[in-house]
């Protein structure tokens, strides 16, 4: 599917179900994909302009940190508490908490497709039910997939609505936007955290540069046996619950990289209000530097057609 702005949309068979990719159609370079399951959206795969993978779609041991994604736990509607972190009720377990009081997002319809000016975006309209059958909130979510002069952008944007009561967004470690980041970009494997604040920028491990930390951008590069350095960077975008534009991250070396909103503090929501977040992944080539990722910061949010 082509729109006349220079990128189209192949997918590998007939079904959405099996990803939206978008390419170049001039040269061919494939940015990434969105697509969906009965559980989840996400994006994946999400390429550098050289072609390099950033992201993982999952870990062996954790199925549901798909790609580029957006999940919450502990939210509660009516005095019923949900979890919207793992997605997979067949894994109940009953001495974690993160594997009970599971609702369920289903996206059973295509996404709506609109063209941007280097790309596509992707939304998604669902309704959160939660542990008890009844539904807890609206959400209305945007992958904008495109194209910049020196990187591949995906923003998530995920509007939760209060349509059903008010909402109640528990302060945990398990929210709420982020990328689950490609193995060749970790610290064990010979990449590095990188993170900016202000003029000066901080290279290690995560509980050393970022975890928890005060932060402009947060990325993870390495430069592996063959190739060029590459990577991946984060940056907030909007939080209506807060003026915070630096945190809070969730930042492991293993490769769970997430802004958490709820990380610290609570967010109420009041029934019919909205609590917008979102995030920008960048996937680039080279090396992040504080100049580089204000030009990504400050280039505005897509403009659908």
């Amino acid at each position: 599917m082509g729109t006349g702005n220079g990128f189209e949309i192949r997918r590998a068979g007939t079904a959405d179900a099996l990803g939206n990719m978008v390419m170049e159609t001039a040269t061919g370079r494939l940015l990434g994909g969105v697509g969906h399951n009965d559980l989840r959206a996400w994006c994946f795969p999400l390429n550098t302009p050289r072609g390099l993978g950033v992201a993982q779609e999952y870990p062996f041991d954790h199925a549901f940190h798909n790609g580029v994604f957006v999940a919450q736990a502990r939210v509660v509607c009516g005095g019923v508490l949900s979890n919207f972190w793992v997605v997979h009720p067949d894994w109940r377990s009953p001495d974690s908490h993160v594997y009970n009081h599971l609702g369920h997002i289903r996206y059973r319809d295509r996404a709506h497709v609109t063209p941007l000016a280097s790309g596509y975006r992707f939304t998604y309209r669902s309704t959160w039910t939660g542990s008890d059958g009844r539904p807890v909130l609206d959400e209305a979510r945007h992958f904008d997939l495109y194209a910049a002069g020196d990187a591949t952008v995906c923003d998530v944007t995920s509007g939760k609505t209060a349509a059903y009561g008010d909402l109640l967004f528990e302060a945990n470690k398990h929210g709420s936007l982020g990328v689950r980041v490609q193995p060749q970009l970790l610290p064990p494997f010979g990449g590095e955290i990188v993170a900016g604040k202000g003029a000066e920028i901080y290279r290690g491990l995560a509980d050393e540069v970022a975890f928890g930390k005060e932060r402009d951008f947060v990325a993870y590069e390495a430069d592996p046996a063959g190739l060029d350095r590459f990577g991946v960077c984060m940056m907030i975008l909007n939080d209506s619950a807060s003026d915070r534009r630096t945190g809070p991250w969730f930042i492991r070396d293993y490769g769970l990289a997430m802004f958490n909103a709820t990380m610290v503090d609570d967010v109420a929501v009041a029934e019919g209000e909205t609590w917008e977040a979102a995030l920008r992944v960048v996937a680039y080539d080279g090396a992040v530097s504080v100049d580089r990722a204000r030009a990504w910061a400050a280039a505005g949010r897509a403009a659908a057609a």
